[in-house]
């Protein structure tokens, strides 16, 4: 690997196709520039493996989740592509104060924490096209590891500014698929692939100061505990966060969860509009997941919000409620703290006795709200047993959502609720074969 360390502004370094068996980090350090970025990684439909195996894992007061066994440190525009990285004790591709870097089609399989991530003193990361299974596996964290909790998430976005995390696969990961965290501002989230996590599948949270300016858009979730969770655990304020066109369905508890982790700070400005939450709340947590917000389609668990909108969903065969908040809100506490749920499409409001008590360990009972303009009916999706959510012809979905032209669909029509307008053709299964696509 000494290669690394001559690498200049412009230059490429490829590793010829084979099983890579280090028993070292590989440090990268290099800084490119604008006009002359570095290249390091394989050939496009290669096989370059980075087996980590005798990697020896790190003490905690090493902080081994925010190392990686390819460690970019003090780097700038640089791009890591067709690389896979499998069996680290530590984080797989971890990236500190850097900028400008791009991590493309790569893979990682069995990391102890994340799959890849990036930290506070980072800005203008990019993360496109890889591939992220088995990360937080304990059976593969330093020893003793069978009584410790995995680090952190599948995928890490931990306080950069400015990045975009877009068309990667998580599957079958121990933790949350992917998560936007800390002091991270000005990104997006968008064409993801989230499915089979022991935890929610996308997730916003705040730590050390304020998480503000971030978009999930067009992500699918599925299989995994909550679909999508907002919270503020231990920072002031998670603010300014737009949650739209997703599919969210078959996930084991709440598709959307706004929580009460942590110290349950603030949250404000969070738009959900134009998703599709369809069966959630409806599997059996997995041994040690009993988590007490097993429920639903969309709950309203956190009375710390404020100026939250949710608008044009789907919310269709979700258990126990559709949408639900706590019977901690008191009457007029959610028009108070402008909660504005409207024009929604509602479907089986469930025949049960409210308040809904969930379970002991939840100490909390839920009540069940439909809003205002909501649309009592069924979606008529065209296949949803096949995740096909397009809306059939004569849908009471269609132009039946908030009529406020902000809304209106690509065609300039009036808006259709769910996350799917009517019409649309193929290019919705962007998330079925073939995925995730080799980005160039």
């Amino acid at each position: 690997m000494s290669a690394l360390a001559r690498l200049q502004a412009g230059d490429t370094l490829t590793f010829l196709d084979g099983v890579y068996r280090i028993d070292q980090e590989i440090i990268i350090r290099c800084r490119g520039t604008k006009d002359k970025k570095i290249v390091i990684g394989g050939e496009a439909g290669g096989s370059v493996v980075i087996d980590a195996e005798k990697v020896p894992g790190l003490s905690d007061k090493d902080y081994p989740w925010t190392r990686g066994v390819i460690q970019i440190g003090e780097a700038a525009y640089l791009i890591l592509r067709n690389l896979r990285v499998i069996n680290s004790h530590m984080a797989a591709i971890n990236i500190n104060k850097s900028d400008h870097i791009d991590i493309i089609n790569c893979v990682t399989r069995n990391s102890f924490a994340s799959g890849i991530s990036a930290w506070q003193g980072c800005d203008h990361i990019r993360f496109l096209g890889n591939t992220v299974i088995h990360a937080n596996d304990l059976a593969w964290g330093p020893v003793p590891v069978k009584k410790r909790y995995a680090p952190h998430e599948a995928i890490s976005m931990a306080g950069p500014e400015y990045f975009e995390i877009a068309w990667n696969l998580v599957e079958n990961c121990r933790k949350e698929g992917i998560d936007v965290k800390e002091t991270s501002a000005h990104g997006t989230v968008h064409h993801n692939f989230v499915h089979d996590c022991d935890h929610q599948g996308l997730y916003a949270d705040s730590w050390f100061g304020v998480l503000e300016d971030v978009e999930f858009h067009h992500n699918v979730v599925t299989r995994c505990e909550a679909g999508i969770a907002v919270s503020a655990e231990n920072g002031p304020v998670t603010r300014n966060v737009r949650i739209h066109h997703n599919i969210v369905f078959d996930n084991r508890a709440a598709g959307i969860f706004l929580s009460r982790w942590g110290k349950d700070h603030k949250r404000e400005d969070i738009r959900i509009y134009n998703n599709t939450f369809f069966r959630n709340g409806r599997g059996e947590a997995k041994k040690g997941m009993q988590w007490h917000w097993l429920a639903g389609g969309c709950y309203i668990y956190s009375v710390n919000l404020e100026n939250i909108i949710i608008r044009n969903n789907i919310f269709s065969e979700d258990v126990p409620f559709e949408i639900g908040y706590s019977n901690k809100y008191k009457p007029g506490d959610l028009a108070a703290k402008k909660i504005d749920i409207s024009w929604n499409l509602i479907n089986n409001v469930n025949d049960v006795s409210y308040p809904v008590y969930l379970a002991e360990w939840a100490k909390d009972s839920v009540y069940a709200i439909t809003g205002t303009h909501p649309v009592p009916d069924e979606p008529a999706f065209m296949d949803p047993a096949s995740g096909d959510f397009r809306l059939k012809t004569g849908s009471p979905a269609i132009d039946a959502g908030d009529p406020d032209p902000r809304y209106r669909d690509p065609d300039g029509s009036r808006n259709d609720i769910g996350a799917i307008p009517y019409g649309t053709g193929d290019t919705c299964f962007w998330w079925k074969k073939g995925f995730p696509p080799v980005i160039k």
